[in-house]
Parts: structure tokens; sequence; C-alpha cells
């Protein structure tokens, strides 16, 4: 742990979870992840019922955690957000009515930042999600909560939702695993939207093992994992992915890679640049902005009874207010990069992806998922960078960006720890529909860096 003396019983794998349910039964289990969900210094739930008793299926039993913008019957919806505290749908979400047919037991609803709108987590309505390796750091997000519950032992599993890297960046700051699919490789439906080019639910896992199981039931494929080819694997790493932001994040992700490379598991691949410093600011955030602005302006009467003029005030975090006043003016130019994203841009973008794989012979993509430390509380908005002040959200994203953009499945696992003792997640990326290869490289992966480094088991 780092100087802000944080502690945590650390994660549980699925199989250590079906052996507490062994040892101590299901009741056991319940009560001691309830006792953790309800404990101190973390803010990562919002509310939790650990009495339900499960059923029979192939997640029977096994309690997860479900990001507070996700429908989950018998809970209040709020994004996080105090605008929505009395918001009760009552049904579940498609991909939680998945995760009941298989036996799981939705346990509670985790911290966000308020309605996927930052990387942060900092809710000042339900409190601020504290990294589990040192307290003066944020857990991410905007799957905050998501990270920091997994990471905590407080449930095996948990969903999040995907639109900028919101499911990857709190994987990685926390030192779990996370994983976005492609695009409709889930089901949609019963999630606050903010994206629909963008968004995604994924999930966060204390191994990438635990969430090809998740990832089995929640997209209906019962396909096992492709085998690996009998060569070292060929990972492309873009040029622009490592930019020298943070000498402790890149020290421990290049050490990996030597590690793998040491092993002659993997060939290291130089890519060009890809344009990864920019993409939020000229692409992404136009994207998001605008269907956010077009879906929140058609949301609040459906579903709130309200005009989306009415809904702003209500919100709690200044910067997300501000985001959502904005909806409420005529961006011609904002509207315009879109349309030209809409129409050609993503297109193009995609076509230059592939090109990479077909020009380089790759597998797939490597990079750190988070180019910087977990940012400290009082860096929320600005983050010091090589004595240079840099935007703390666009920093963030900076790798985590593409994938949402072109809707390819991207994910993110333990490196180990930095030196100055923080996690540092590795981030592999293949093309669209390759869900199961991604995941396949990822637990070889993992498996490998357990081997070497100091990476949990």
């Amino acid at each position: 742990m780092n100087n802000g003396e944080q502690s945590t019983d650390g994660p549980m794998t699925l199989t250590q979870t079906r052996q507490v349910i062994v040892t101590e039964g299901l009741s056991g289990l319940m009560q001691r992840l309830e006792a953790r969900a309800l404990g101190p210094g973390h803010n990562a739930v919002i509310a939790c019922d650990f009495s339900d008793a499960g059923s029979t299926g192939p997640l029977a039993g096994i309690p997860i955690g479900v990001k507070d913008n996700i429908d989950v019957a018998g809970f209040a919806t709020t994004g996080g957000s105090p605008a929505l505290k009395e918001y009760r749908p009552g049904s579940d979400a498609p991909a939680v009515t998945a995760l009941r047919e298989a036996g799981a037991i939705v346990a509670c609803k985790l911290n966000m930042h308020e309605l996927a709108f930052g990387i942060t987590s900092d809710n000042g309505c339900f409190g601020r999600v504290f990294n589990p390796f040192d307290s003066n750091r944020t857990a991410g997000g905007s799957s905050g909560g998501s990270g920091a519950a997994v990471a905590r032992g407080i449930v095996p599993a948990a969903l999040g939702t995907d639109t900028g890297g919101s499911v990857r960046i709190p994987a990685s700051f926390c030192g779990v695993a996370g994983f976005r699919p492609s695009t409709g490789r889930y089901p949609g439906g019963g999630v606050l939207p903010l994206s629909q080019t963008r968004d995604t639910v994924g999930v966060l896992a204390a191994t990438v093992a635990d969430i090809c199981e998740v990832d089995a039931v929640l997209s209906g494929s019962q396909v096992p994992l492709p085998d690996l080819p009998d060569r070292p694997l060929r990972l492309g790493l873009p040029a622009d992915a490592l930019p020298g932001f943070c000498a402790p994040v890149e020290e421990a992700f290049r050490a990996a890679l030597f590690d793998l490379a040491a092993g002659a598991f993997i060939d290291l691949i130089d890519l060009p640049e890809l344009g990864l410093g920019a993409m939020e600011a000229e692409l992404g955030f136009p994207v998001a902005l605008t269907e956010a602005a077009e879906t929140w302006r058609r949301l609040c009467p459906d579903k709130l009874g309200c005009e989306l003029a009415e809904f702003v005030p209500r919100l709690g975090d200044p910067a997300v207010r501000e985001a959502f006043h904005s909806m409420l003016q005529d961006d011609d130019e904002l509207v315009r990069r879109y349309e030209a994203f809409r129409d050609k841009g993503r297109s193009d973008l995609q076509r230059r992806v592939q090109g990479c794989y077909d020009r380089f012979d790759i597998d797939a993509m490597v990079m750190p998922t988070a180019v910087v430390q977990p940012p400290r509380w009082e860096e929320a908005e600005m983050i010091q960078v090589k004595g240079i002040e840099r935007p703390t959200f666009f920093t963030v994203v900076h790798n985590t960006t593409l994938a949402t953009l072109i809707g390819v499945p991207s994910l993110s696992l333990p490196a180990g720890v930095d030196r100055d003792g923080l996690p540092v997640g590795l981030m592999i990326e293949g093309p669209a529909g390759a869900d199961l290869s991604v995941l396949a490289w990822g637990t070889a992966i993992e498996e490998k860096l357990r081997e070497t480094r100091a990476v949990p088991a």
C-alpha cells in the first residue's frame, strides 16, 4: 500500500468465492461481504442487499455488484446523482437479467462519477471513491465504485459501463481486470445513456479468467476460448501510446513487456502514431456530448417527467452541471464535427486501424491503460505532467478512447505496481468481434506476468 495508508482484504476470485460458499455456506459468504460493503473508508457502495439466496446456474451464489447507472429491480438507479435519488425503474436491465438467470446474486449498487461524466468518481452526493492503494488518490471512473469494490473484495465481479475508458481506467487504477467488449456484444437497454456510439456495459473482476466466465453469460456464448498460435503473440505498440508523461508508469509497463518478450511469449512490433493524444478532444467529446444531448432531451420527459432545462439545476457536480447546461445550447460546430465523424470519420479510423493489423501482421495492440498514475484528489481538474499543467480527463483517457470510437474489444489487466507502489494496467485490444481472442490472449498474458512479476494470483 502507498502512503495513503489504505488497507483492503484484496480481491476474491470466483474460485475463492465458491470455496468460501463450501466452507462457510452462502450465508457466511454474504455476511462477510456485507461487512466489507458497509465498512468505512471506501465509498464504493451506494446501496446493498446481501439477503438474496441465489439459484442454480454457472454463476450460482456469486455476488455481483452493479454500477448505479444500470437498472436493478428493487434498487434506485441514481447514476451517482442527487437528481435521481428517487428514480426507481421497475425491472432489471437485460444484462442484469442474464446474470440472475445464471444464478448470480445482484448484491449492491456501486458508486460512480455523476452520470458517468468524468474519470475520478469524486462524487459529492455519495462520497468520493477512494483508491484501495492510496486514499489520497482517485479509484478512477466513471465506474470507480466497481473497480474499488472488486479490489477490496466486496464482490468478486462487477458491472460497469465504458464510454471513454470508464471500465478499464478504474480497473487499472485499482489493480484488477476490466473488459470493454465489442460494441453490441452485451445486451443493451436499462442503462442511463451517454453515447449510443461509444457506450457499452463492461465487466470488472479479480482476474481475466473470471471475466471470461461473466462474459460467457452476458454474451450468451458458450464457445470456448480459441487456442493460442504456436508462436509468440505479435503485439503492436503505437508510437504515441507511451508519450513519456509518467516515468514510473512507463518503467513498469516496459518491464512487463520485457518479461513477456524475454520468455519468447511475445514479439513487440512498433506501430506508427495513431493520433491518440488528440482523439478524445477532437472526436470523442463531440460524439459523446452531441449524443448525450439527444438522449437526455428525450429521457427527461419520457422517464423523469420534466424537461432537460428543469433537470440540469438538480445535478450535484458543478462540472457535470456545466456539461449538461451546454446541451441546452445550440453548438453548430460541435454538431458539425459529430456528423463528420458519424458519416465518414469513424469508418476512416476503422480502416486506418485495420491497416495496421494488415501491414504489420499483428494479433493485437498493446498499451498502458493509463499513461499517468491515479490522480490525487487535488489533481481532479488539472494534472502536472513533466512540469506542464494538462487537463486530467484528456490525459487519463489518452489510450482508452480509440476502442470506444471504433467499437473494438479492449482489456486492461494488472501488470504489477510501479516504483511508488501504485498499480499499472496493461491494455490489449483487437479487431471488432475478436472478443474471445482478446480474452484468450489476456488470460495467457496474465498467467505469464504472474510467473515473472508481482501480480497477485
